[in-house]
């Protein structure tokens, strides 16, 4: 049986739609003035309102509280608009096809309406709990007596409604850091505090250092305030002063060198009474310093007497050692003896007496120690210096103290990136990148000799225990020490802060410098002659813009360049006269090429141009580069990546680091730090 089926097909049925649809996208051919210039309107009024809600959330942050997360999703979102907006805008003045232009406004507009819509907030912000105290890196809690009875003093100023500031001094080493810590800790724990404590909303922790800069310290109070950073430090002054004015507060300030003007950090006239406590108490080397900030109460650290410090260093050597030989215990306490009853001399040398089990060992430990000679510096008692170097000099592995003596080239008391530490002894060749045939390998490397040094005592946890490590003041001033051949050549190892005329001679016999974090600007104020420098690290100082003309042809021997976190925006085209150059960082700088002449440095072997907003790599720069080994590009842009053909001038093996299954935390860290060309993987530049 045949069924017919019949289908009628009227086409005037469909006209009304198919024309709606087609009107729909001829209005998109008009001239798109009239409506860039209403997206333009709204817009402005959209940005009004958003630097509004700014302004209010500027001011609630001064109170401590934060911006609710539908204020903060709404701020996403209009910043994101308005870079559609301005992407308009410069297209339509490019004469991009006015279709399209249109079409974008049109939803463009209904995006930003609905957002002037939403931008009646009750309430932009929300007040947090109090921040109260935070963790600063600190050992277990103190057991030995001398400590607890200096803490015992602490927690009598806390409770005393009188006393306003206290003063800790006491020669570098003999523990003064240690006892802020501690107090921080027990703070942070306080109920769990042997004695009744105050509870404080803030109590803040800042480090002064020997090269104290007001707006650094300012910079760490605002930070651990969670307050928003100022250009002028007057104004950062006022934040800090509305913030703690009516709250009660603890400052812990470390390692003061010269009086600092509380008032000028934004400090209020410190307040005591019934429902509030204004407190401060500092660390310093120099009693004076206690006298020029009045100090309302002063405490002397000492040294520790002979029956303490013995019982000190048992219990850094350990019971199994000094039970391994009947004659250890004997040699031991003369060992401890030398230490002078310094803390961290006993720590250092404790420690590397660990793992001796021979009274041969312990003999050739006295017989090193009674010979060292005598060495001043400020703040340090005579001979303890060389008595610290013990500690180094039980370093068998020679990369190991290459490694410690390159800590020093970093700032006092800065907490140091384990990943930069770890390539900068990359770019030194300490970890020598063709040992290994992947980046984990390199990188595991790397922090077993951060693990080495921190066993001796040569490096300590930083801010972040899991990704910072940094120096004991005291261990710095001994890495400087012994890179300086034990004071013979004050300036093989420089550091500056700023320049001056008067340091030219020194800069000039400097083989490694560091302007780390510094407010130098340009090189003009270093010396054109530097032939001896090898090691230039710039890295932090962001006022620091340009390399002058002619600065290049002065250091034949630069064989590392640091300059990332930098405001940097050009290479000298006499880079290329670096022969020796090895390692040159530019990641988060605004350079924004690199010039052809780079491709003369045939020993460059690592490249980093991470997070640059744009670079262009002359074509056939890689080609010359034929010692280059690292090359790495993370969330940088490359105008013309494709042309470069990577993959056909290296050869490229092993997979991507984002596929491979990451067995820890460190790994998952380092995913994207150095990849590898000659023996593993390129890293190439973000897509857009």
């Amino acid at each position: 049986m045949c069924v017919n089926v019949q289908f009628q097909f009227d086409p005037l049925k469909f006209l009304p739609d198919v024309w709606s649809g087609l009107s729909r996208q001829m209005r998109y051919l008009r001239d798109p003035g009239p409506r860039i210039t209403e997206l333009t309107e709204v817009n402005i009024r959209l940005q009004a309102k958003r630097e509004d809600i700014n302004d209010k959330i500027r001011s609630a942050e001064r109170r401590g509280e934060t911006p609710t997360h539908d204020v903060q999703d709404w701020l996403r979102k209009v910043a994101a608009i308005n870079e559609k907006v301005s992407k308009i805008q410069t297209d339509h003045e490019n004469g991009t096809f006015c279709w399209c232009i249109n079409r974008r406004a049109v939803k463009s507009l209904a995006k930003v309406c609905a957002l002037v819509n939403d931008s009646e907030f009750g309430n932009v912000a929300t007040r947090l709990p109090p921040n109260g105290v935070q963790e600063v890196p600190a050992e277990l809690p103190p057991t030995n007596p001398t400590m607890l009875s200096y803490l015992s003093q602490l927690h009598d100023f806390l409770n005393d409604d009188e006393s306003r500031i206290f003063g800790i001094w006491g020669m570098g080493g003999v523990g003064k850091t240690t006892l802020l810590r501690s107090l921080n800790k027990e703070l942070l724990c306080s109920s769990e505090a042997r004695n009744a404590l105050p509870m404080f909303d803030h109590v803040i922790w800042a480090v002064a250092s020997k090269d104290y800069k007001l707006e650094k310290l300012q910079r760490e109070i605002s930070n651990w305030l969670h307050l928003p950073p100022c250009e002028d430090i007057n104004q950062q002054a006022i934040e800090i002063w509305h913030f703690l004015e009516n709250k009660s507060f603890l400052l812990l300030l470390d390692d003061l060198w010269q009086p600092v003007e509380l008032a000028d950090l934004g400090i209020p006239q410190l307040t005591q009474n019934e429902t509030k406590k204004q407190k401060v108490v500092f660390t310093t080397r120099l009693k004076g310093v206690c006298g020029q900030m009045q100090a309302w109460r002063m405490m002397t650290v000492e040294c520790l007497n002979e029956e303490k410090a013995w019982r000190f260093f048992q219990d850094k050597v350990g019971e199994q050692t000094l039970q391994a030989h009947a004659m250890i215990p004997q040699l031991a306490q003369v060992v401890a003896k030398e230490c002078d009853g310094l803390p961290l001399a006993l720590v250092l040398i404790g420690s590397a007496m660990s793992t001796k089990k021979t009274p041969m060992e312990w003999r050739d430990a006295i017989t090193l120690l009674k010979k060292s000679q005598p060495y001043e510096i400020q703040g340090i008692g005579d001979n303890i210096l060389s008595k610290l170097k013990f500690s180094y000099d039980n370093l068998t592995d020679k990369i190991l103290r290459e490694c410690f003596l390159l800590c020093s080239l970093w700032p006092e008391n800065h907490s140091i990136s384990k990943t930069e530490l770890i390539e900068c002894w990359m770019g030194h060749g300490l970890v020598d990148e063709k040992e290994f045939d992947n980046i984990n390998e390199a990188y595991d490397s790397g922090h077993a000799l951060i693990g080495g040094l921190q066993a001796a005592c040569l490096l300590e946890p930083g801010y972040n225990k899991d990704r910072e490590v940094k120096m004991h003041d005291v261990v710095r001033d001994l890495a400087l020490w012994i890179a300086s051949d034990c004071g013979k050549r004050q300036k093989r190892f420089i550091f500056l802060s700023s320049l001056t005329a008067s340091e030219d001679w020194q800069i000039r016999e400097a083989e490694k410098m560091s302007l780390v974090g510094s407010n130098v600007s340009d090189t003009s104020g270093l010396p054109s002659n530097c032939f001896k420098l090898e090691t230039l690290m710039v890295q932090g100082s962001i006022s620091f813009n340009s390399i002058v003309t002619g600065f290049f042809h002065g250091t034949p021997a630069l064989t590392y360049l640091d300059l990332s976190y930098t405001a940097i925006y050009d290479l000298p085209q006499e880079i290329g006269l670096l022969g020796n150059l090895r390692y040159l960082n530019i990641s988060h700088t605004n350079i924004s090429s690199l010039p052809v002449q780079l491709s003369n440095i045939r020993e460059l072997r690592f490249l980093l141009l991470r997070d640059l907003e744009c670079i262009f790599i002359p074509s056939g720069l890689l080609e010359m580069l034929v010692m280059l080994s690292v090359i790495d590009m993370t969330n940088t842009w490359c105008d013309n990546w494709k042309e470069l053909s990577v993959e056909s001038v290296f050869s490229v093996r092993g997979r991507s680091p984002d596929s491979e299954k990451m067995n820890s935390q460190q790994d998952k860290d380092r995913k994207d730090l150095f990849h590898w060309l000659t023996k593993a993987r390129v890293r190439g530049p973000i897509n857009r």
